[in-house]
């Protein structure tokens, strides 16, 4: 028990959860399902509020929860590649009709700015989620949203990272450590419950992933082909192509044609049939806030490798498996000894899949709940949104 529990040993009786996002991914529908269960148990239910209706570069289709489910009205800029900046119009009289007894505010825009100020005023326990870490914050880093995050960071009640590298930064803006839990991101869809062996997987090095620079395609096609004309490698799969025609010139120039099976953006649930048929799935990413793709790699029992600026990197592999994206001999070399060795590919396969463990929609939601849970033990507060 905590120290706050010791002091306010109160339980709450019924709570109305309020969740403010960008958007439901596939990834956190089955978890948001589980938050609204256990609040529905004490006799409360899960509103989730959303800023947009959609992500750009992805195949996701609508989807609905046992929640309830809501999109504020306003304008979407797009930003370049999949990012976007939303001006939300009535935040303040969402979270009026939603009345929760407690909110969770995913992410740093202007409507959880402006729904953290309500909170505060009326004394509601906030939770504030946060899935990236310093290496991904730089990208976004600007005056207005320093400032934003400071101030919603020194009113909140509790924080939720994605991981250690998350927990680290809410720290670094002065969060203290005891009111930091981490819930790894669950996979978007269910895992295989069989495992094909090294030796039944006919891809011997995959991308999945938006084929952008920032996620590093011209390092992996470069990688592949240096492999290709070692005879390391015979099949390769190209998962989640946003443009066909440039990546098509792109495997011709790396001479690649001949052994690429080239797909576009796919749904999740089509995903684990070739991560499934993949030995080793290659991240050399510039700029990842968490790294989903990685998680649901291992999950399908394929070997990641991942560059550090991949967040998730540090919980799920072993420092030989973080590659430096400059260090090309390095991926080469790796890729290698794992494509060659089936015993260390074996190894290394149930080492990472024992470092997901946690990265399931139960314990994201269960660790939420407790973080709700620890948030309004702090002081015994009159929650109204009147």
């Amino acid at each position: 028990m905590s120290y706050r529990q010791q002091q306010h040993p109160k339980v709450i009786d019924a709570v109305q959860v309020t969740v403010l996002t960008n958007l439901v991914p596939p990834y956190r529908l089955d978890a948001y399902n589980a938050l609204h269960g256990l609040a529905y148990k004490v006799g409360g239910r899960l509103t989730v509020i959303c800023t947009n209706r959609t992500e750009p570069q992805r195949n996701w289709a609508k989807t609905s929860g046992d929640f309830t489910h809501q999109t504020l009205d306003g304008l979407v800029l797009p930003l370049g590649e999949n990012r976007t900046f939303s001006i939300p119009i009535g935040t303040k009289n969402a979270l009026h009709r939603a009345t929760p007894d407690a909110l969770i505010l995913n992410g740093f825009g202007i409507a959880q700015w402006q729904a953290a100020r309500c909170a505060h005023i009326r004394n509601i326990p906030t939770i504030l989620q946060f899935d990236g870490w310093i290496g991904s914050d730089q990208t976004y880093a600007n005056t207005v949203r320093k400032y934003i995050r400071h101030q919603m960071i020194a009113k909140a009640d509790g924080f939720v990272a994605a991981s250690s590298r998350g927990k680290e930064w809410f720290q670094q803006f002065g969060a203290t450590e005891t009111d930091i839990s981490v819930a790894p991101i669950p996979t978007s869809f269910p895992p295989p419950r069989v495992l094909k062996s090294f030796a039944d997987r006919a891809y011997d090095l995959t991308w999945c992933g938006r084929t952008t620079k920032a996620k590093g395609l011209g390092i992996f096609l470069k990688i592949a082909a240096d492999l290709k004309k070692r005879g390391t490698i015979k099949r390769i799969a190209i998962i989640g192509c946003t443009d066909l025609e440039q990546a098509q010139s792109d495997l011709s120039a790396s001479g690649l044609s001949d052994a690429a099976d080239l797909h576009p953006q796919l749904s999740p649930i089509e995903v684990p049939e070739f991560l499934s048929n993949s030995k080793l799935c290659l991240f050399p990413s510039r700029n990842d806030a968490y790294g989903v793709g990685v998680i649901e790699a291992i999950a399908c029992g394929t070997v990641a490798l991942a560059s550090p600026l991949v967040g998730c990197a540090p919980d799920v592999l072993d420092r030989s498996e973080i590659i430096d994206i400059s260090s090309f001999e390095d991926w080469v070399t790796a890729s290698q000894a794992l494509l060659r060795n089936q015993i260390l590919w074996q190894r290394t396969q149930q080492s990472q899949a024992n470092n997901i463990k946690n990265n399931t929609a139960n314990h994201q939601a269960r660790t939420l709940w407790e973080a709700l849970q620890q948030a309004s033990y702090e002081t015994t507060r009159v929650r109204r949104w009147s």
